[in-house]
């Protein structure tokens, strides 16, 4: 089953599909002289390495979660480092 990647508006590939994928182009049963093919097998790849290191394949949802848990990391620590250094920098230009 394909989903739709909000980000790119491709069809985004399965780790099922991934693996049958490669293992097609591991076997010379797909014509790599087609641009589209090659590009699908890269694809495909790197889908099949990203699953292999993080456990899963990530979706638009996790990646949006994960930069929102930065950015609120981020305002964490200026408003503390703002609280730090301007009590005294008001002090030092008084």
């Amino acid at each position: 089953m394909r989903r739709r990647d909000r980000a790119t508006g491709d069809n985004a590939l399965t780790v099922d599909e991934a693996t049958a994928i490669a293992e097609h182009a591991e076997n010379g049963d797909l014509d790599m002289e087609d641009p589209e093919v090659r590009r699908l097998v890269g694809e495909a790849n790197r889908l099949l390495v990203r699953a292999g290191v993080w456990g899963i394949a990530e979706s638009p949802k996790q990646r949006s979660r994960r930069r929102l848990l930065a950015v609120g990391a981020s305002v964490l620590v200026l408003s503390w480092l703002a609280g730090l250094f301007l009590p005294l920098l008001v002090r030092l230009t008084e």
